[in-house]
């Protein structure tokens, strides 16, 4: 390998954005928790894990190239340096790589849709407007606002639900809060991202609920999306075992608040996978929670 080529490869490590992907992870894992024993599958849930993370990097490439491409990127933004802006890679190299990304996701998606439930087509074909959609196109709807309702639906609902009917296992209420609860915290990460960019957004023309609502309220936003899963799921009438777990990630919850609330600017960049770690955590909880605990 020469020199050159070791370098491109350390950009384009930088540019998929590993550090994004417990994000995508939590909440595959909670959905092939709650599938029913009978009807469990290792591929299958293999290939479910492969198509949340390609996907996971396929928005992070979009972001990259779509708000460079729209001048949402300029040379004063915050957060951590986008491949595009700094001349590292150019568009026909991100474009590249989305359509490899989204190319493993499709082919993914499509075996999961051909030997799952028919929902999935329409699932699946959401989550690839869902990428594309969010920086992309003529009316982004990350621009509008709905970023964060977005993450939520995709790594929340979608993501656990989406995992029971791949396996062909029956939708229960508890998959269903289950989906409600584990994609708050995996949306908080955005908002931690449209807090630090929200004047550099309001420049651009690009408005998001930070803007719309000023940090006080995206502050408290982001405490409701992080604490809110572990209030309503108090683990009453549990060992005490289940007490410790839930103790230490409500922990990390308060610190991640109190860390909200004191950090702005290029300081909340470190929030960013600390929450993505936490949204994991929340996850691993909820299915120890749901499934090992009989809750």
């Amino acid at each position: 390998m020469t020199a050159a080529s070791g370098h491109k490869m350390i950009i384009w490590g930088q540019t998929l954005r590993p550090r994004t992907l417990p994000a995508a992870v939590g909440p595959v894992l909670l959905g092939q928790a709650l599938v029913a024993p009978g009807d469990f599958a290792w591929f299958t849930a293999l290939l479910c894990l492969l198509c949340a993370l390609t996907l996971q990097l396929a928005v992070n490439l979009a972001n990259d190239l779509f708000d460079g491409l729209s001048g949402v990127d300029q040379p004063d933004r915050l957060g951590p340096t986008r491949a595009l802006q700094a001349g590292w890679l150019s568009a026909s190299e991100l474009s590249a790589g989305l359509a490899v990304t989204l190319g493993v996701a499709v082919v993914t998606g499509l075996w999961l849709v051909l030997f799952g439930h028919w929902l999935l087509w329409g699932l699946g074909g959401l989550a690839l407007l869902g990428v594309l959609g969010y920086s992309g196109g003529r009316r982004p709807y990350a621009n509008r606002g709905l970023g964060e309702a977005a993450v939520w639906c995709f790594f929340g609902p979608v993501a656990v639900l989406g995992g029971l009917l791949a396996q062909q296992s029956p939708i229960t209420l508890e998959a269903v809060a289950a989906g409600v609860l584990v994609g708050m915290p995996v949306a908080a990460i955005l908002v931690v991202n449209n807090l630090r960019d929200r004047h550099t957004d309001a420049r651009a023309g690009k408005i998001t609920l930070a803007v719309r609502m000023g940090p006080g309220a995206t502050r408290r936003m982001f405490t409701l999306l992080t604490v809110g899963p572990l209030a309503v799921t108090l683990p009453l009438g549990m060992p005490t075992w289940a007490w410790g777990a839930w103790g230490i990630i409500g922990l990390a919850a308060l610190g991640l608040v109190r860390e909200m609330h004191r950090r702005d600017g290029a300081a909340l960049n470190a929030l960013l996978g600390m929450t993505a770690f936490y949204s994991l955590a929340t996850a691993l909880w909820l299915g120890l929670r749901l499934v090992v605990a009989g809750g």
